[in-house]
């Protein structure tokens, strides 16, 4: 049934009851007759939602996509992303060119990004990938603290380490898969966010009690993804650094106060705590700062590749910070949803 506007009077019975009247045609599609239950949840910008209970908006199972001959692998790649995202339970690609690189590069996505995707079929012609993981099995925050989590072990070995004169023994397939668990708890979260907004599954079911939290909880999810990408930076690069060098008690000290900074962040967040958020923001992040800037006046190694592989982690560690800082901000925006 499409979106539409109906206006209806309210009537006043018994002195004390106020009856307003629903749509026939929205009564028979989702199934109530008289002596149905029906929720009402009382918003907090006064308006009141009607949730039938004896049927629930269904999201779509399948989705189909046509791949032409001139369609682009990435825009390939992207479609299936966005299906994903929807809540799609199936997605079917029929192929108009045999392109086993496209398929390839297909099969590394549904593994590599997303959580409980399977390839069942694949031939020259189609591929079908099946989500076999219910979206509401882990809650908002559990996917938040398992970002956390991993972000926070990939900084923490880097500094380990820098600490052991041993940056070497850092294993570069193991940081990236650990950056591709990020990244698939990421769009996860994001699955769940566009599902409970579209009403296929609860707020409550995913751990929010309102839809406005949605937006706040969408952008620590993008932040905690964007942590994921620096600490791995930080992690690659530590890897090219000697034992010694000047300033390394210095970076050592920076990665572990923002390291710090940053499970506090998130601790804050899910804790809805505004002062500690505010006390952190004024004094934390402008102690960071301080740090950075000490740390880059040391700076005047003769060697230049090494110069800038320790610019670049003190860029990624400044990165975290800033992240870490948006967390902060979202939130003071939630707690005065």
């Amino acid at each position: 049934m499409s979106t539409m506007r109906l206006v209806r009077r309210v009537q006043l019975t018994g002195g004390s009851t106020y009856i307003v009247s629903i749509p026939k045609e929205w009564a028979a599609s989702v199934g109530i007759s008289k002596g149905s239950l029906v929720t009402l949840t009382l918003e907090h910008d006064g308006t009141i939602r009607v949730i039938p209970s004896a049927k629930k908006p269904q999201a779509a199972t399948t989705a189909e996509v046509t791949v032409a001959k001139d369609t682009s692998q990435g825009a390939v790649v992207r479609e299936v992303m966005s299906k994903y995202l929807v809540g799609y339970k199936t997605i079917h690609l029929k192929f108009l060119r045999d392109d086993p690189e496209l398929r390839r590069v297909l099969k590394e996505v549904a593994v590599k990004k997303l959580i409980g995707a399977e390839v069942l079929h694949e031939d020259s012609h189609e591929m079908t990938i099946q989500v076999l993981v219910n979206i509401e099995d882990l809650p908002i925050s559990s996917i938040i603290l398992k970002m956390r989590d991993t972000n926070r072990s990939v900084l923490k070995d880097a500094m380990d380490a820098i600490r052991r004169r041993a940056a070497g023994s850092l294993n570069l397939e193991e940081l990236l898969a650990r950056d591709d668990i990020v990244d698939k708890l990421y769009l996860y979260g994001l699955r769940q966010l566009n599902t409970a907004l579209k009403g296929y599954i609860s707020l409550e079911e995913i751990g929010l009690s309102r839809s406005e939290e949605v937006l706040s909880y969408s952008m620590v999810l993008k932040n905690l993804e964007r942590i994921g990408d620096h600490a791995v930076n930080i992690a690659i690069n530590t890897r090219n650094i000697p034992g010694e060098f000047p300033g390394l008690e210095d970076l050592l000290l920076y990665g572990e106060e923002v390291t710090a900074f940053f499970e506090k962040s998130v601790k804050t967040f899910l804790n809805r705590d505004k002062k500690t958020a505010n006390d952190l923001l004024d004094a934390k992040a402008v102690e960071l700062r301080e740090i950075e800037k000490r740390l880059t006046s040391i700076y005047s190694i003769g060697d230049a590749q090494l110069l800038t592989t320790l610019r670049i982690i003190a860029g990624s560690y400044r990165r975290v910070a800033d992240y870490s800082s948006d967390i902060l901000e979202a939130t003071i925006d939630l707690y005065d949803l």
